[in-house]
């Protein structure tokens, strides 16, 4: 289970002063911070049954790394978003040029993604590129990885900008991390986003069609 708080955040130089300031600098865990670059490529069948059922199927590059992962639709109130994640680290590189979802056999998703997409071949759908600088932080009653993601998203022939903070519990209190999130949007007033990057993207896909 994925639980995250998202915002919206104006601008790069925004992340920087949420960065730098002591909401997160006296609760950061030493040593975490991290820049990643990340290439994400989303997919459906031709006739997107997955995205009619809720579901969201990716393959994103983390750095070094092949990720794919699946997201059901979950609920999103106020910038808490909690939906079911399941990630399977890929190697094989006929299954990053074209994944199927077999990728997730030994998941307990297996059954429900065989019933939706059947043998359908996935199909790329919409692509994001970005930068993630995270970092743990650990307030006392959660620990948790707060990232900002600056980039894009592109769906046919057009883009839309990534610029959003999220918060997204390891462990601990889903109250904690619901008042952190709220105490920093407070403080730099902050928007909560209730769409998924995925949402926003698949918006902007049907606009194309």
């Amino acid at each position: 289970m994925e639980i995250e708080m998202k915002y919206l955040v104006r601008d790069r130089e925004q992340a920087d002063e949420i960065l730098n300031d002591p909401i997160v600098k006296s609760v950061e865990d030493e040593g975490s911070f991290e820049t990643i670059d990340m290439y994400a490529v989303y997919y459906d069948t031709p006739d997107r049954k997955l995205t009619e059922a809720g579901i969201a199927v990716r393959v994103r590059r983390e750095g070094e790394y092949y990720v794919a992962t699946m997201k059901d639709k979950g609920n999103s109130i106020e910038g808490m978003h909690q939906r079911k994640e399941i990630n399977v680290r890929l190697s094989d590189e006929a299954l990053i040029k074209e994944p199927d979802v077999t990728i997730f056999s030994e998941s307990d998703a297996y059954e429900q993604l065989i019933e939706i997409a059947g043998k359908d071949k996935l199909v790329p759908v919409l692509s994001m590129i970005f930068e993630r600088r995270e970092v743990r932080v650990d307030t006392g009653d959660a620990i948790s990885m707060l990232s900002f993601d600056d980039g894009e998203i592109k769906a046919g022939n057009k883009a839309i900008p990534i610029m959003e903070m999220e918060i997204e519990l390891y462990s601990g209190s889903v109250e904690a991390l619901r008042d952190y999130g709220e105490e920093i949007a407070e403080k730099f007033d902050l928007v909560p986003e209730d769409r998924s990057k995925f949402a926003r993207g698949y918006a902007l896909l049907t606009e194309t069609e």
